[in-house]
């Protein structure tokens, strides 16, 4: 019985496991004796230690199935599980593999685009609060002892000066705090799915939440349909793989369109569940039979169509980051210098 604590295998390990598995399947190694031979390519790793484990299951005569042994482990997502069986009932277990490996590639670099792009603005608030606590802590008090010893009192120039560094310390607190609050949410249990209805309802991340979804469906059927799944039934288990609800609540007409006979990329566009220029090549494309190419095609947009997405929102947010840190120091500099250079002028 497979571990339910164990947590699921890394994107990477994942899809290093089934590029694996592809490549020995095409050289003609059967699917049970793969996991031994990856156990002693990746010796060190945990995906060695799983792969072992997968072999210790197949030649320990628990069962013979490989989907089955992936999912004693339970360090695989249930929809690899599921993949994997249907690739073995249909007889394409090495198309299934390669779609499994190509698909978890793709997740791994949307989360590290994702990530990258969330780790700058945060790296720049951190960095905002050093240089404005070094002012408060070090240099404002410098200053202060000078206006002091020159007979000035604090009221007089340096309460301004103090007075901007607080607030400026005051509104990178508040955006310090919205971040720790996000990532909390995030962390806890059901937190992603709170933070995906907030993406998808905020106007600056709406597409983008729609572009990544709209990208694992559409990879997910392109891999359905490369396993030989009936298409309806295709469609049904890549909407498992949405968390968007523009597309969830119109994939259920898409599929009734299906089970009357009409094509597959017309009642996905008809529908609305896919959208924009590239959707609409979808339907010349299923009328010449290339369904399946144009749907991993279509994965691909939409996954680069995100990235833009946010690297836009990026260059939105560091600027505007960089434009609060410049005045509060402006200000602090007026504050300080203003009075110092009225002391001058009158010496």
């Amino acid at each position: 019985m497979a571990d339910k604590k164990r947590k699921n295998l890394p994107a990477p390990d994942l899809a290093a496991f089934f590029e694996s598995m592809t490549m020995l399947l095409r050289a003609g190694v059967p699917a049970n004796e793969c996991p031994d031979i990856i156990a002693g390519d990746m010796e060190g790793s945990r995906l060695a230690q799983v792969a072992r484990q997968i072999s210790d299951i197949l030649s320990g005569g628990e069962v013979f199935i490989l989907s089955q042994a992936l999912e004693m482990t339970g360090s695989f997502p249930d929809y690899a599980v599921e993949m994997v069986r249907l690739g073995e009932e249909s007889g394409r277990l090495e198309t299934t593999a390669d779609s499994l490996g190509e698909y978890y590639r793709r997740q791994e670099a949307l989360r590290q685009s994702i990530r990258s792009a969330v780790s700058g603005p945060v790296l720049l608030l951190v960095m905002m609060s050093v240089v404005l606590i070094f002012l408060i802590a070090f240099v404002l008090p410098v200053f202060e002892n000078v206006f002091l010893s020159l007979g000035i009192t604090s009221a007089s120039g340096m309460g301004g000066a103090f007075l901007a560094a607080r607030i400026a310390m005051v509104v990178v607190g508040v955006l310090l705090a919205v971040v720790l609050v996000i990532l909390i949410i995030y962390l806890i249990p059901g937190g992603r799915r709170r933070m995906a209805g907030l993406a998808q309802s905020f106007p600056l991340t709406r597409r983008i939440h729609y572009t990544l979804s709209a990208g694992r469906f559409t990879g997910g059927l392109a891999m359905l349909l490369a396993s030989g799944i009936p298409t309806g039934e295709a469609v049904d288990k890549a909407a498992a793989l949405v968390d968007n609800r523009r597309i969830a609540d119109r994939i259920p007409a898409a599929r009734a369109e299906v089970d009357t006979g009409e094509d597959l990329g017309k009642s996905l566009v008809n529908q609305g569940v896919l959208d924009g220029f590239e959707a609409k090549i979808l339907l010349s494309a299923s009328r010449a039979g290339q369904t399946e190419q144009a749907m991993r095609n279509l994965s691909e947009v939409y996954s680069d169509e995100a990235n833009n997405g946010i690297d836009r929102l990026l260059g939105m947010i560091e600027p505007a980051l960089v434009g609060i840190l410049s005045m509060a120091i402006g200000v602090i500099l007026l504050s300080v210098m203003l009075p110092l250079t009225s002391i001058l002028s009158t010496i």
